[in-house]
């Protein structure tokens, strides 16, 4: 772990009360206060697998979600079947909808190609669209939903296909507990720590930006055909390589959820998914000499210079900014001072709660004090924050890094190339010394006649 470098009381104290009221004073130009516009919710479904139309035909796990949907505020539903002519996300390429939801079909076909293809979802990402995919074992997707979900590594199981484990089975259903979760920022627990499933799996690529949430258990396997043998034909994963739920997060930090059955529906994985919770929000960006702390955010430094870096971020919950906490060492934030490499790749560490402005406190100060290296030319402050569950932080600032001028060396002989001019001035002084030795004792020798 790296350390942090020591400062004698006054400057530490100076220090931690230049931070605080800088957090106070300084403002981004954001409201502390996350924006409640209208959110626009498209739900595509199939009436012959779920009829919204008829509360009583809806299975439980839906109707408690879309009763929940209904109680978010500005969030205003809209459904639609996969069979509609007017089926599109855009109009005059900009996006109708603010999130969207793809129910299990029994078709494999859509029938508006044309404005609802995997295409259209991919730019439906781009300009920040969440997507939320319920899968199923007994219905399919679409097959340009499939596509799409292919494009970002994501690989559901065919139709019939279900998760099956001889050795941890209730009731006809796979049973999963917590050791299942694997990542408990999107998912946080089951209740009573169990959990029947019976539904799809996928198999995940190796995609950066997508993640798993719950995992199969290492003796389960998805087959469409319990009656014959175990087979690759007829098995789509293997153990813990199938995945009941997954999550991608693109780098505009749009969201996508992709379930294997609607019993996993829960709080915690729609207000994921609607980024309603694990929102990171950068407040402001400092750094200055540690010797001038007046001067925030130069853009010119010099080498071996004592400069603290300190930042702010809040985090949405309950629909209202507050003080990000970091728990776990795993997600610990990281300033890298680069050139082409990082020269210095360094762990902030949390100073306490800040205002981003005049309110109340709304984010949690990191800092980093260091020296910078031995090296000119021009460097980056960079925070590229990227945890899996977490929104995406990424901030750079470019500075310039000069070396030290000859006026501000104490001695002349400190400077690098000051023995250069030194030895010349020394060669200088002894050739003249042995220019007038000769002038004097060996030029003006007196030539004595000889007489004969």
């Amino acid at each position: 772990m790296m350390q942090l470098s020591k400062w004698s009381r006054p400057q530490s104290w100076g220090f931690l009360f230049l931070v605080f009221c800088l957090g106070l004073l300084v403002n981004v130009g954001a409201s502390s206060e996350p924006s409640f516009e209208e959110n626009n919710v498209l739900i595509v479904h199939d009436p012959s697998v779920y009829d919204l139309s008829d509360p009583s035909s809806v299975p439980p796990q839906i109707s408690s979600f879309l009763s929940e949907l209904s109680g978010y505020e500005n969030f205003k539903l809209t459904f639609k079947t996969y069979s509609e002519e007017s089926l599109n996300l855009f109009i005059a390429n900009e996006p109708i909808y603010n999130h969207l939801i793809l129910l299990p079909s029994s078709k494999k076909t859509i029938t508006d190609k044309v404005n609802f293809n995997q295409h259209q979802l991919i730019d439906f990402i781009n300009q920040k669209g969440n997507v939320l995919v319920v899968g199923g074992s007994d219905a399919a997707l679409p097959n340009d939903i499939r596509s799409f979900l292919n494009q970002l590594g994501i690989y559901p199981s065919p139709q019939h296909f279900k998760l099956v484990d001889h050795f941890n089975t209730e009731d006809g259903k796979v049973k999963l507990n917590n050791d299942n979760i694997v990542n408990k920022k999107v998912f946080a627990e089951f209740p009573d720590n169990s959990f029947l499933y019976e539904g799809s799996t996928a198999l995940l690529s190796n995609n950066e930006l997508l993640f798993p949430i719950v995992k199969g258990s290492k003796t389960s396997f998805t087959t469409d055909n319990l009656e014959e043998p175990i087979s690759q034909d007829k098995t789509w994963t293997f153990g813990d390589q199938g995945f009941v739920a997954a999550g991608f997060q693109a780098l505009n930090n749009a969201r996508l959820s992709w379930i294997g059955d609607d019993s996993l529906l829960n709080s915690d994985l729609i207000n994921w998914t609607f980024q309603k919770r694990n929102l990171l929000k950068l407040q402001f960006v400092q750094h200055y000499n540690n010797e001038s702390p007046e001067k925030i955010n130069e853009t010119l430094y010099r080498i071996k210079d004592n400069v603290i870096y300190t930042v702010g971020i809040s985090e949405l919950k309950d629909n209202k900014w507050v003080p990000f906490e970091i728990n776990d060492d795993e997600d610990r934030l990281q300033l890298s001072f680069k050139m082409l490499d990082p020269y210095q790749r360094l762990n902030l560490e949390p100073l306490g709660p800040v205002a981003s402005n005049d309110g109340e406190l709304d984010a949690t100060a990191f800092f980093v004090n260091f020296t910078i290296p031995d090296q000119h030319g021009m460097f980056t402050f960079e925070l590229d924050y990227k945890r899996h569950g977490l929104s995406y932080i990424e901030d750079k600032k470019v500075v310039a890094v000069r070396h030290l001028a000859n006026d501000e060396y104490k001695r002349s002989w400190d400077i690098p190339n000051s023995w250069v001019y030194f030895t010349s001035a020394l060669c200088v002084a002894v050739l003249w010394g042995f220019f007038v030795l000769n002038f004097l004792f060996i030029g003006n020798t007196d030539n004595v006649k000889k007489n004969v």
